[in-house]
C-alpha cells in the first residue's frame, strides 16, 4: 500500500530515513522545475533543490502539521532561492526546460523562461507553481498560506506582465 506524504513525513520526524527518501524522490521533479521557474537556470535549480532537502532532512523533526509537509519544504525551497543573488535570478535557462521535453528548449521557451525569472516576486511564485511544478490553484494556495482568490489574481496580474515583457521583447 503506497503510504500518503502525512504518513511518510511523520516517519521521517522519527528518523526513518527511508520513509524521507521517498518523499525526496515525489517531491524531486516538481521541485526543480518550480525553482527553476524561480531562478531561471536549471543546473541552479538542482543544486538548490538539493539544498532544501538537506536542510529538511536537519530539520524534520521540528516539522508541526506533518500533513502540510510539502509546503513546508516548498517554503524552504522558495526562501532559498530569494535569498539568491538578483543576478543569478534572473539569467536565462541556458539547457534543458524544467519539465525536459526531451530536446534543448527553443528559442520561444528561452525567451519566456527569461521573462518569467524576472517577474514580481509572488507572480514569479504562482507561475512556477503553476506551470513548472504542475500545481493546482488549490495546492498553489495551500502551499503559499493564500486564499485561491488570490492565487487566480496574481496569476491574472503575471500573464499580464508577461505578455507585455514578450510583446516589448519581440520588438527589440
Amino acid at each position: 500500500m503506497k503510504r500518503t506524504d502525512e504518513q511518510l513525513a511523520r516517519a521521517s520526524k522519527e528518523g526513518d530515513s527511508r520513509a524521507f527518501g521517498i518523499l525526496v524522490e515525489r517531491l524531486r521533479a516538481p521541485l526543480i522545475g518550480y525553482i527553476t521557474g524561480l531562478l531561471g537556470v536549471r543546473d541552479d535549480a538542482e543544486e538548490l533543490a538539493q539544498e532544501t532537502f538537506m536542510i529538511a532532512w536537519q530539520k524534520i523533526g521540528g516539522l508541526r502539521i506533518p500533513a502540510r509537509v510539502n509546503a513546508w519544504i516548498y517554503r524552504i525551497a522558495h526562501n532559498l532561492a530569494v535569498k539568491r543573488p538578483k543576478q543569478m535570478r534572473t539569467q536565462p535557462l541556458t539547457e534543458d526546460p524544467p519539465c525536459g521535453g526531451g530536446g534543448p528548449p527553443d528559442e520561444r521557451s528561452m525567451a519566456l523562461l527569461g521573462v518569467v525569472a524576472r517577474l514580481s516576486e509572488p507572480h514569479r511564485a504562482v507561475i512556477s507553481r503553476k506551470h513548472f511544478a504542475g500545481r493546482s490553484g488549490d495546492d498553489i494556495a495551500r502551499q503559499l498560506g493564500i486564499p485561491v482568490g488570490t492565487v487566480r489574481s496574481r496569476l491574472s496580474r503575471a500573464y499580464t506582465e508577461l505578455r507585455v515583457m514578450l510583446i516589448e521583447q519581440e520588438s527589440k
